[in-house]
């Protein structure tokens, strides 16, 4: 897979999929075995049930994508939400709601579908959840 293809996949990802909610799109680059590292589902379904899941938390989420980076079997986007969450997404040590807004998504590909998914959110949004 190329370069240009991983970060192609990537923007489509958070640009249509989760900006412009059209999960529909999810199978043309989804392995059947991939693994959602945030949930115990596999492939296409696991990828759709997590960006409908984040849509539906929060129904006006804005995103901007910050940047991407990319290899040829690997993708990096680095990105922001901007919107309501209908649930908290963490509370801190303190009680304090934690909305981490920037996010870290990785994509591993093999065999020029995405086989993996990772996502990681600020770290310092994280350090306040954890203190």
């Amino acid at each position: 897979m190329s370069k240009e293809r991983t970060e192609e996949v990537m923007r489509l990802y958070l640009g249509e999929v989760l900006g412009k909610r059209r999960f529909e799109l999810i199978p043309d680059f989804t392995a059947l075995d991939m693994i959602d590292h945030t949930s115990h589902l596999l492939g296409p379904a696991a990828l759709d049930a997590h960006a409908r899941g984040f849509c539906s938390n929060i129904s006006d989420a804005q995103i901007e994508i910050e940047t991407v980076f990319a290899t040829e079997d690997a993708s990096i986007g680095i990105w922001r939400w901007q919107g309501t969450p209908q649930q908290h997404m963490g509370v801190s040590a303190g009680g304090k709601v934690i909305y981490p807004t920037r996010v870290a998504s990785i994509f591993q590909f093999k065999n020029s579908m995405l086989s993996e998914y990772r996502p990681f959110v600020d770290a310092v949004e994280l350090r306040n959840q954890l203190s």
